[in-house]
């Protein structure tokens, strides 16, 4: 098992990870992530093809958003002479502690092509306010 610490942007943020699973050479079953923060949420983007909104479970605890993965579906694919596979992963979990700014009761989360894509968006006094101002 693995833990790494992330942080991003301005300390908005504020994670860690773990991730089970097997090991194939150097490499292990983790998926990558993205996070960006718009002016009024965050969007989390995991990038995890060949898989499907049912092998994913998102929980939220306090305030620690964990995203689960059990790809189960081994029968399902044929073993064959593969000399090296990567991308067959057996589960995986990674959580991210989120800061008093997101609006934890209306967090949404969709999977398509390939990335589960969480919104996590502010409360309405945290939007950020942006305007232009005069050069006199």
């Amino acid at each position: 098992m693995c833990k790494k610490s992330h942080s991003w942007g301005r300390h908005h943020w504020r994670g860690h990870h773990t991730h089970h699973g097997r090991h194939f050479g150097a490499a292990s079953a983790t998926f990558p992530v993205n996070v960006r923060e718009l002016d009024d949420r965050y969007e989390l983007h995991l990038f995890a093809p060949q898989l499907s909104r049912e092998d994913f479970k998102l929980e939220l605890v306090d305030r620690t958003l964990t995203i689960s993965i059990t790809a189960s579906k081994e029968e399902e694919i044929e073993l064959g002479n593969w000399i090296r596979q990567e991308y067959r992963p057996r589960g995986m979990e990674r959580s991210f502690l989120l800061n008093e700014k997101i609006d934890l009761d209306n967090i949404k989360a969709a999977y398509a092509d390939g990335v589960l894509k969480a919104t996590l968006p502010k409360h309405p006094d945290q939007v950020t306010q942006r305007r232009g101002v005069d050069i006199g």
